[in-house]
């Protein structure tokens, strides 16, 4: 007999006692996917597939491909991202990666041929398998629409299939995966326009024979159909599209009816009965929802039958899946902002994206318990917040009052918001701009939430467009890319379980309403939580930032104020001691060159006008119509600008013509000489020099026609010219007539730059110094393959010759020696984005540089050491501008920042 004595051993028996009987009694709870979780991320800027929509990447379990710049192939673990080992580059380049069933293929291609070489891998180690050349020509066009739309080359588990004679009949031809042998070959008809689409195990096809619509589902072993299904009649080719997804589940476009297909062929629904919200069924294990098929916004039902899932305009990115019993769609969210991105692939429970920011991302899927039908994102619609109470009058009365509230209602799995999940507040007047707030998502948990946000902080960090002033734990700003009709700022802002997003093509809406849209949500979900009225950075003196609504490409500071070009297409003029704006001037759509300051007067110009402007009060004084005035300079009283192909010369005071040059089809730039007597032209051909007073040519100098100028630099008797071909050649300043040549390589990474009886220029991987009158080397260094060819950043100060961006360091040289007295690292790395103006400036005994990262780095120019560092939110596009204790940058996010040269603060 058993006696139990420990009260706490007889509760856990009696607990396992009833427990079956619980078990039993209770309703079993409905198990689903619930979310998308990050996993991990590697840069990637080689995003756009090949030519022909071969991919750049490849994954399957076991493995991620993916092809690099340098023609490689890197291989990666899925689950963790580490890098395993890499196919090495061929002389031919990459074309195409696949994996399939423990095997990698790459294609290689000489550019502009039809062959292309493939090549089988084992994915353990990379060992070849088989190699094999087949020919895949361009598709050919009927009336302008291709007659085939699809992969060229598709690889499955069952073979590797490519459609070699497009200009014939369609043949189809299969090989083993393992050997690279031909295992099967179709011919298909000419009159047909074809789709197609590959999963891991088949290959499916739409033919549009005269209006007869047919999808297939074909082993790619032996090209036969498992199953053929007929498609409404489309009425137009372009109407025909065909999706598929990793798992074999396949999404059509016929007759403007969207239809989803199992594997083996059954209907599963139309894009009308995937969005209906059904009765509840039961539970639902993790194996009845198939793998992602389509990333892109929140699907929604058009009025054609079809869905919408590419929706710019919208607030959150979502994986879309199906169910695999009733055909009904289900998107989760991934912690990624609304980009151009695409669906690398899958591999078991895992996704992996591509966005336009050049990385891939990896998401792990999670399963919960899910209510049968569960509402999105496990919480009723009911509980979603009124998108036109997050704002009201109050607020919007920053700035300036007269709006009034747009509710916009969604559709959200079939089912309409009962509350507005968008509200557009609109201005009163066209002066101001549109301010939209829009419920990107309630999720079950706030924890959720938090880390959705967190991760897409991350993520929008990484793509350089954020604002710094703005961030706080429950907010971050950004700036979108281009879009259709122009920039648009948003805050990304959350709360308990929302999230969600303020826009508006005013940046100065969004610094003024994210600090209340915050105070709202905390209200509603934390109250207790307190959120300053600005940012951590706010614009306070002696340091200040301030908001332009596009980027900021030049600035220049005198006489109390700071004048910023924008690529809104506005000159801003702030005062130089608080940042405010003194006033604003529209010039065009964008400002292509400066402004440049000069007695008094303001000049800047847009792709078809030169404007002048007075300093003080942005008045304008002349105006002048261009042809393509891309870019201009200013040399005593006379601005010249490139025009099309031609300079003209313009009275700085009045803006009327002096002179126009007569170089058609030459000109590519002008650079003045600081003499005034001559103005230097250079174009493709070569340099020519044109009197500054009559625009008539002096002398003319042929470059290699093929590889043209890659830079100029002038003294008061020379001019050197750095070729495309690899050349420094000196030349008579007055005459242009040779005065000796140096074979330096190419490409031109850094000058030409004269200094002090030298030249240095930095071509094919090395620095060189030259002597100015003989061309004889003085020294050398080797600076490698981290130079890069889109940036001059190289100066000379105080027999120093500082060189920046090698590997992604600044390099002091002793200019008189070439040997390394310092070396800095600029950071980069996995955010490194453009490659910026990155010459450094000298100040008194510090150096300001911009890094690749977005962060301005103040140093001391004698030892290198770092003295502090801001981190901009975005690639730096002005040089340093070093006055009245700030150093004053302008940013691609938009931002005009005066930093304290004292201790790298903005704020007071």
């Amino acid at each position: 007999m058993l006696i139990v004595r420990d009260p706490r051993v007889l509760a856990i028996l009696l607990a396992l006692a009833v427990c079956p009987v619980v078990a039993g009694d209770a309703p079993r709870l409905p198990w689903a996917p619930t979310a998308w979780r990050t996993a991990w991320s590697m840069p990637d800027r080689e995003g756009d597939p090949f030519p022909l929509g071969n991919p750049r990447h490849g994954v399957a379990e076991g493995g991620l491909a993916v092809a690099t710049p340098q023609g490689a192939v890197a291989v990666h673990d899925p689950r963790t991202g580490r890098r395993r080992y890499a196919i090495p580059a061929d002389a031919v380049p990459t074309a195409g990666v696949w994996v399939a069933a423990g095997t990698i293929v790459v294609a290689r291609q000489v550019p502009g041929e039809a062959d292309h070489r493939l090549s089988g891998y084992e994915l353990t180690d990379g060992a070849l398998l088989w190699r094999r050349t087949v020919t895949v020509e361009p598709v050919e066009l009927v009336e302008g629409v291709p007659r085939y739309i699809g992969p060229r080359i598709m690889v499955t588990e069952r073979g590797v299939t490519f459609l070699d004679r497009p200009r014939g009949p369609y043949t189809f031809t299969s090989l083993d995966l393992r050997t690279g042998r031909i295992t099967a070959r179709t011919v298909r008809p000419r009159d047909c326009l074809l789709h197609s689409a590959a999963s891991a195990r088949s290959v499916a096809l739409v033919s549009d024979c005269s209006g007869r619509i047919e999808l297939a589902s074909v082993d790619p072993r032996t090209l036969r159909p498992d199953w053929t299904r007929s498609l409404p009649p489309s009425g137009q080719a372009a109407s025909l599209s065909l999706t598929a997804g990793a798992d074999g589940y396949l999404d059509t476009v016929g007759g403007n009816v969207e239809s989803f297909f199992a594997p083996d062929g059954r209907l599963l629904s139309t894009a009308r009965t995937a969005l209906a919200r059904p009765a509840a069924t039961g539970a639902a294990e993790p194996g009845r929802w198939s793998r992602p098929f389509r990333i892109g916004s929140y699907p929604e039902l058009r009025g054609e039958g079809d869905l919408l899932s590419s929706d710019r305009r919208a607030t959150l990115t979502f994986l879309i899946s199906l169910d695999t019993v009733t055909g009904r769609i289900r998107a989760l969210p991934i912690a990624l902002p609304p980009t151009w991105s695409s669906l690398v692939g899958t591999a078991e429970d895992m996704a992996f994206v591509h966005d336009e920011a050049g990385w891939i991302v990896a998401y792990t899927l999670v399963h919960g318990p899910s209510g049968d039908p569960a509402p999105p994102g496990g919480v009723p619609l009911s509980d979603w917040p009124d998108a036109c109470a997050l704002l009201g009058d109050r607020a919007l009365g920053a700035l300036g009052g007269g709006y009034r509230p747009g509710p916009v209602r969604r559709t959200v799995a079939g089912v309409p918001t009962p509350k507005p999940a968008g509200c557009d507040w609109i201005p009163a007047t066209d002066e101001e701009a549109v301010v939209s707030v829009s419920v990107a998502w309630v999720f079950s948990t706030a924890a959720a939430a938090r880390e959705a946000f967190a991760a897409i902080v991350r993520r929008v960090k990484q793509t350089g467009r954020y604002d710094p002033t703005t961030e706080t734990p429950y907010a971050l700003s950004q700036t979108l890319p281009r879009l259709p009709s122009g920039m648009l700022s948003e805050s990304i802002v959350t709360a308990g379980p929302a999230l969600v997003h303020l826009r508006s093509s005013s940046r100065r809406a969004i610094r003024l309403l994210t600090p209340r849209l915050q105070r709202s949500l905390l209200a509603r979900y934390e109250p207790g939580a307190v959120v300053p009225d600005a940012g951590p950075l706010a614009a306070r003196p002696p340091g200040w930032s301030f908001p332009a609504d596009n980027s900021v490409d030049d600035l220049v500071v005198a006489g109390g104020l700071v004048h910023a070009g924008s690529g809104d297409g506005k000159v801003y003029a702030l005062d130089a001691v608080s940042g405010a704006l003194r006033w604003s001037h529209q010039i065009g759509d964008l400002v292509t060159s400066g402004p440049i300051r000069t007695d008094g007067t303001v000049y800047a110009s847009t792709f078809s006008r030169i404007v002048a402007l007075d300093a003080v009060s942005g008045r304008t004084r002349w105006s002048r119509r261009t042809t393509e005035a891309s870019s201009f300079v200013i040399d005593g009283r006379t601005v010249y600008a490139w025009t099309g192909a031609q300079v003209i010369a313009l009275d700085a005071a009045s803006g009327r013509t002096r002179w126009r040059g007569r170089e058609s089809g030459f000109i590519h730039r002008v650079t003045p000489h600081a003499a005034g007597d001559l103005v230097y032209a250079t174009g493709p051909g070569g340099v020519v020099a044109l009197d500054a007073d009559s625009g008539e040519r002096r002398w003319r100098f042929r470059a290699d026609g093929r590889t043209g100028v890659a830079g100029v630099a002038t003294t008061a008797d020379t001019v050197y010219v750095a070729s495309g071909d690899g050349r420094l050649h000196a030349l008579d300043r007055v005459t242009g007539r040779p005065r000796w040549r140096s074979q330096v390589g190419s490409p031109t990474f850094a000058g030409p730059l004269a200094s002090g009886g030298a030249v240095y220029v930095g071509a094919g991987g090395v620095l060189h110094k030259l002597d100015a009158a003989t061309g004889a080397r003085r020294w050398t260094f080797e600076a490698g393959r981290g130079a890069h060819t889109t940036t001059n950043a190289l100066m000379i100060a105080r027999g120093v010759a500082y060189l920046t961006r090698v590997g992604d360091r600044l390099h002091a040289l002793d200019a008189a020696t070439g040997k390394t007295r310092w070396i800095v690292p600029l950071g980069g790395g996995a955010g490194f984005r453009a490659p910026g103006p990155f010459t450094p400036v000298l100040a008194g005994d510090a150096l300001y540089v911009a890094a690749g990262d977005g962060e301005l780095h103040a140093l001391d120019a004698a030892t290198g050491t770092r003295r502090w560092g801001f981190q901009t939110g975005g690639d730096i596009r002005t040089a340093p501008v070093v006055e009245g204790g700030r150093v004053h940058v302008g940013s691609v996010n938009g931002n005009v920042y005066a930093i304290r040269a004292s201790d790298g603060r903005v704020g007071g």
